[in-house]
């Protein structure tokens, strides 16, 4: 079976690679258009710079969605990748990634259709690539696992940022027209809502039950079978690897494989610090958090008044940015 950590780093690498470069596109396509580019480039440097940086886009996609097809997590179905609303996991989001995929190759195909088809239907189709741009963008904020971080935020909101400059200086470039004064109060309109939908949704904690419409982790039914499907607390001790991300300054949420499987969220308030458990059979348990100089301790308590004995520790950063550790889990007696 396929590593579960390899798979998802590479859906993760994979995805953020291909949206900086239909970043990078988009942003090469408006230059161009505004003919800004050094007299000592032949125009067809430029172009072919395009070209090839859609094309590595398309690539990197590519890569993206063969990674989370074989995520044995997810348990992505080829229907599930190639066609939009058949996701059992964030649907909506999951199709605006698949729809902007699409649309991209149709706009890097239409460069070497463009004598058939002539310049004119050329030139509309390769407006879509503003739709690419803004499907990808909905599609990694809406369903990517980084949304949440700082260094993720900060990559979404530099390239949005980047391409509004461009676009609003591309419309006042122009001439004076009250099309294009209508066209410059709607790009920062839809600008200004995503920035405030961002915030107040995908970079929340709670984003997941809204965006898989409370139909639980996106786990596939192959992986919930291979796992208990009791909703008990576990009945043995285990130690397992933590995979996780810091969420602002206060929050840390993990998940772990192992039997069993399941998530870690620790929270630490101003005055307390919480920890939660959550495994992949439905049970979950919480409890106040003490921190000592090695490890972080919990007894961690479900409503059915099972408890358990959390550690974890072996904190660190790793080199992409995410937090790596170890928990150890205690099993205890109902009540006990």
């Amino acid at each position: 079976m396929i590593d579960h950590t390899l798979s998802w780093e590479l859906a993760r690498v994979g995805g953020m690679v291909a949206y900086v470069l239909v970043t990078a596109s988009v942003i090469i396509g408006i230059l161009v258009s505004l003919k800004l580019r050094s007299p000592k480039w032949p125009r067809w440097v430029t172009t072919e710079l395009h070209r090839f940086v859609t094309l590595l886009a398309i690539l990197f996609a590519v890569v993206h969605g063969v990674a989370v097809w074989f995520d044995p997590f997810t348990g992505f179905t080829p229907a599930e990748v190639l066609v939009p609303f058949a996701s059992h996991y964030r649907p909506l989001w999951i199709a605006a990634g698949i729809v902007g995929g699409y649309l991209l190759l149709g706009v890097w195909a239409s460069e070497y259709a463009r004598p058939r088809i002539g310049y004119a239907w050329w030139r509309r189709l390769h407006f879509l690539a503003f739709a690419v741009f803004i499907l990808a963008t909905l599609h990694g904020i809406g369903s990517g696992s980084d949304t949440a971080n700082a260094w993720g935020l900060l990559v979404y909101g530099t390239a949005g940022a980047s391409v509004l400059i461009l676009v609003l200086w591309r419309l006042v470039a122009g001439g004076d027209s009250a099309a294009r004064t209508l066209g410059a109060i709607g790009v920062l309109a839809a600008a200004g809502w995503l920035g405030v939908f961002t915030v107040s949704g995908p970079a929340q904690s709670g984003w997941n039950a809204i965006a898989n419409n409370g139909e639980g982790s996106g786990a596939s039914a192959a992986w919930l079978a291979s796992h208990p499907s009791s909703t008990s607390a576990p009945t043995a001790s285990f130690i397992a690897d933590l995979v996780g991300d810091l969420v602002g300054e206060d929050r840390l949420e993990a998940r772990f494989d192992s039997s069993p499987s399941g998530t870690l969220d620790v929270h630490a308030g101003d005055e307390s610090a919480t920890l939660s458990l959550s495994l992949m059979n439905g049970w979950t348990c919480s409890g106040g958090l003490i921190a000592t100089e090695s490890a972080l301790r919990a007894v961690c308590r479900a409503s059915d008044g099972a408890e358990v004995n959390v550690e974890v520790s072996q904190l660190r950063r790793a080199a992409d940015g995410g937090i790596r550790g170890r928990i150890a889990v205690e099993a205890s007696t109902p009540g006990g």
